[in-house]
């Protein structure tokens, strides 16, 4: 009977709805009912079905209504508010692309409600490839990169993104296509975005200009400090990437390498310095000479990526450089054809002339360290050597002789620091040619008989370069001047290549006699390369030229290929004693080096992987 009690009301209740009474009588359904997603006819105090089921008919009257809760429209409206405060910290709220939000966001929460804006805020929750929204609002499209929604409609061009700040470019209106009713006018100009690396504070500038003329410059002097400090003063950072906020990034991102305190950022500003670098190629046309600086940042760039990079991606920077050298003509700053060049200011020129020396080691220093074709020649050098620091600084350069002069008189009175370093680094690279000229020839199978006149001839320039520099470099200087010790270690450097080219040209019984002098030659140098590299750390290694670990690496591979020699033909071991402690000094300079340079990192594990039996040093 009760069954069919329960059957006639339901059909009583079915009846109701045919004649407009509602379908479902009032009440929540059971909890039963709800899970299997069924019809709850809401009997109490057992429906339907959990009485034929024959289990308890649980009913919650606590569940939460359906819709948004009260305030949620307005808690989303001010969501919207704080972002459009911190994606625009310096664009006033009443700005056009402001007002183009806000309209957007009024149209969008009166035709889509609580859809839209959270589609608007980037709620990760709501924020959706939705094909039936996007066909029933065709004027409302959604791009998303990183956390930042752009709604734009069909009449107006794609967004543009720069850094974290959201652009909508609008076309001009006329008084019928203005959106939302907003009255017709001509957009003013967009204010220029700050730069991307806006966590470099004025005091991180300071401390990094510092420490660059600390650490970098004694090694790559190239710029005038007052200058340099005058045209900083002058840098515009409101109108986007120049040139010089380039090189100052370039400068930045190379003395975070030489420093601990900067390890966090150094990368980071690495990248940025690159991007901004590569727009400004991208801008270039042939109607506009190459500045100086483009070419100074390149330089930088292609030092710090030697130490703290690739040597892949350094030499494919240093190529760039070099080439933007030759296009700027800085290896023809004194020729006599330039009238242009003889109005310009001095101290602009001298650091014009610094410019292409730097980029000029630079060239043989890669060449040396990957037995490489040069790219920048000494035939068509009309570039006069680097004047005295002093009078560089002063404001007062004094312009030195050519390089060609400089060679042949042997006179070295008067020559900076970087200009010693550039005539030995020259006669490094005239051995290299030298030595790459021999392997030519002996591939052809037919030596040149001109080998050794060339080798005697090499040597000898060699030899008169460093006479001079001993003569008249005092001790105190060179152990205070860090490119003056590089100058000294890299004539060492060449004495023991030009020994390894001989040993490994094709020697008859006249030529070994001569082989054998040039080894004894070579072992000498590399213990002179062993004091120097030990003398260094008086100094401070973080001051020490990039290429340094080469030449400490060419010195400790002459010690241990003589040491590895005595042992094997058990000469004195009071000797060996003295070649196991100069060893020890040039692998204790690469290991204090690796952790910020590069190429001492990649010389140890060469020299630790070789079986000259000094692993247990």
């Amino acid at each position: 009977m009760a069954a069919s009690k329960r059957t006639s009301s339901t059909g009583g209740s079915r009846g109701a709805g045919a004649m407009g009474q509602p379908r479902q009588l009032p009440g929540s359904a059971c909890e039963e009912c709800r899970k299997r997603k069924l019809r709850c006819d809401r009997q109490r105090p057992q429906c339907g079905k959990c009485a034929d089921a024959g289990i308890v008919c649980e009913i919650n009257n606590n569940r939460l209504a359906r819709g948004p809760k009260k305030g949620d429209l307005k808690a989303l409206r001010s969501r919207i508010g704080e972002l459009q405060t911190g994606l625009s910290p310096d664009r006033p709220a009443t700005s056009w692309p402001g007002i183009v939000k806000l309209a957007l966001e009024r149209r969008l929460s009166l035709d889509h409600g609580d859809a839209a804006l959270s589609i608007l805020v980037g709620d990760p929750a709501t924020t959706t490839t939705d094909t039936t929204a996007a066909t029933e609002s065709p004027t409302t499209t959604s791009g998303l990169e990183g956390n930042s929604t752009a709604l734009v409609s069909p009449c107006q061009t794609q967004p543009v993104w720069e850094g974290t700040e959201v652009h909508v470019q609008v076309p001009p209106m006329t008084p019928t296509s203005g959106p939302m009713g907003l009255p017709a006018f001509k957009l003013p100009p967009t204010p220029p975005s700050p730069p991307k690396s806006t966590f470099v504070d004025d005091l991180m500038r300071a401390d990094l200009d510092q420490l660059y003329f600390d650490r970098v410059h004694p090694n790559i002097p190239i710029f005038n400090h007052s200058r340099y400090f005058s045209r900083a003063r002058q840098t515009s950072w409101a109108n986007g990437p120049n040139y010089m906020l380039c090189l100052q990034h370039a400068m930045w991102t190379l003395a975070m390498a030489l420093s601990s305190q900067f390890e966090s950022s150094r990368e980071t500003l690495y990248t940025e310095t690159r991007q901004m670098l590569e727009a400004l190629d991208m801008a270039d046309d042939d109607l506009h000479p190459v500045r100086i600086e483009q070419v100074q940042a390149w330089l930088l760039i292609a030092f710090y990526e030697l130490a703290r990079s690739s040597y892949r991606r350094a030499s494919i920077s240093a190529g760039r450089a070099f080439r933007l050298v030759q296009l700027a003509r800085l290896h023809e700053v004194d020729s006599p054809g330039n009238a242009a060049e003889d109005e310009e200011d001095r101290v602009v020129k001298e650091e014009r002339r610094r410019t292409f020396w730097v980029a000029y080691c630079l060239d043989r220093l890669i060449s040396m360290r990957s037995r490489c074709p040069l790219t920048l020649t000494e035939e068509v050098l009309c570039t006069r050597l680097p004047s005295p620091e002093l009078a560089f600084q002063s404001g007062q350069p004094i312009p030195g002789c050519f390089l060609s002069e400089a060679i042949t008189s042997g006179d070295h009175n008067f020559l900076s620091p970087l200009a010693e370093a550039v005539l030995l680094v020259t006669i490094c690279g005239r051995a290299l040619s030298h030595a790459q000229v021999s392997s030519v020839e002996q591939a052809f199978g037919s030596p040149s008989l001109d080998f050794w006149l060339r080798h005697e001839w090499l040597d000898s320039m060699l030899m008169r370069s460093l006479d001079c520099l001993t003569v008249n470099t005092s001790v105190v200087s060179a152990m205070v001047d860090p490119m003056l010790l590089f100058a000294f270690m890299m004539a060492h450097a060449t004495t023991i290549f030009m020994g390894q080219i001989a040993q490994a040209s094709g020697m008859d019984s006249h030529s070994r006699a001569a082989a054998v002098e040039y080894q004894h030659r070579a072992t000498r140098a590399a213990r002179e390369i062993a004091g120097l590299a030990k003398a260094h750390e008086r100094i401070g290694f973080f001051k020490a030229h990039t290429f340094l670990p080469l030449a400490v690496f060419l010195g400790a591979s002459q010690l241990a290929a003589d040491r590895k020699r005595r042992l094997d033909t058990f000469q004195d071991a009071e000797h060996d004693s003295s070649l196991d402690g100069e060893l020890q000094s040039c692998l204790d300079a690469l290991r204090k080096m690796q952790s910020f340079n590069n190429l001492a990192r990649e010389h140890l594990a060469v020299l630790e992987s070789l079986e000259f039996g000094f692993g247990g040093l």
